[in-house]
């Protein structure tokens, strides 16, 4: 990302969050409604069990005609954080996705505004997941706009963790044996999420004048082992962890899948697992981003941030670090109050 500068003069704006009703929609609703100045806007295709909006549209984004129901006087941010995981597969993309592009052009044209969609780190060039190279449609949807496509890693919290990680947490607190998937590509890139909305916010303020791919994860990869290893560590168990090769797992599943069908967990996902990641990309520049906010928000709290305001981030080195211009009114009150509402107690 070679973009600068930051864009902190208008009061007011409006902030559109597609699938408010899912973890990071709500969570990104609950953010943004606490913050002065912003006007939430959560669509979904059900009910919501929050009230941290000022408007809430029923709709169903992939299959209703969903823009016209949105007005934005003033300028405006649109987040996608919508996706059917129930019908991942079951039809050809392009086709699948073709009324979601035509009401995102619409409302873009109509009321030009900062596109985001929240993707995911299985979005790569020669992905072998439908879930993958549908996202990769998506993806491509927003980068025609002139959008930001945001890639995290696995998202973790230990106060409001996402359905992946609650599964692992579920897993070591009820589980005596459990079987570790081994291969030599194996791991997964940590997304904390506390860091993973202050990036969101980040890039919602950021001047940007063409589309980019950025991720939210930390630089290394982390084994499962060293993953549910942490997890004991904070439940203070251990339990016996048995080895599983993926080529094995992936017989079973797939055998399974020709049996009774694709389930929750998918032969392909195995595929995938075992495969070489990526380098996360942008991954530098958020890191560097990352680092100029903590350390600011550091230093006004006078070096008193404790480890559980941001459990999992990195600890900045002041070499890598930067001051973007105009940071001091990002830091105000209500910004650092609805960061602290997500931060781990």
């Amino acid at each position: 990302m070679t973009d600068r500068g930051w864009d902190l003069s208008t009061p007011s704006r409006t902030v559109v969050i597609l699938g408010a009703g899912g973890y990071l929609g709500a969570t990104l609703c609950e953010f943004f409604h606490g913050l002065s100045g912003n006007r939430v806007l959560a669509v979904s295709r059900g009910e919501l069990r929050h009230r941290s909006f000022a408007t809430h549209i029923l709709a169903d984004i992939f299959a209703d005609d969903w823009s016209k129901q949105i007005t934005a006087g003033e300028p405006a941010v649109l987040i996608n954080c919508a996706f059917d995981f129930k019908a991942v597969g079951n039809a050809e993309g392009r086709v699948k996705f073709g009324v979601f592009e035509r009401n995102l052009a619409a409302l873009y044209r109509s009321a030009p505004m900062r596109l985001i969609n929240i993707s995911t780190m299985s979005a790569f060039a020669g992905c072998r997941t439908d879930y993958g190279q549908e996202k990769l449609l998506i993806e491509e949807i927003f980068a025609r706009l002139g959008g930001v496509n945001v890639r995290p890693g696995l998202i973790v919290s230990w106060r409001r963790p996402g359905s992946a990680f609650r599964h692992l947490i579920d897993i070591v607190a009820n589980s005596k044996v459990i079987p570790v998937l081994t291969a030599q590509n194996d791991g997964f890139y940590i997304c904390d999420l506390a860091a993973l909305v202050l990036g969101i916010d980040l890039l919602t303020r950021m001047k940007l004048g063409k589309p980019h791919i950025v991720s939210f994860c930390y630089r290394d990869q982390l084994k499962l082992y060293e993953l549910l290893r942490m997890i004991e560590d904070r439940l203070g168990v251990r339990r016996v962890k048995v080895p599983l090769s993926w080529r094995m797992a992936y017989l079973l599943v797939r055998g399974k899948e020709l049996l009774i069908g694709k389930s929750k967990i998918r032969a392909d996902s195995v595929m995938d697992f075992a495969s070489p990641k990526p380098i996360p990309t942008g991954r530098s520049f958020f890191a560097r981003l990352t680092a100029s906010y903590y350390e600011a928000i550091a230093t006004r709290s006078g070096g008193n941030l404790s480890r559980g305001d941001f459990a999992f981030l990195e600890v900045p080195k002041r070499a890598t670090a930067i001051r973007p211009s105009g940071l001091g009114p990002m830091l105000a009150p209500d910004v650092l109050a609805a960061l602290g509402r997500l931060a781990d107690a």
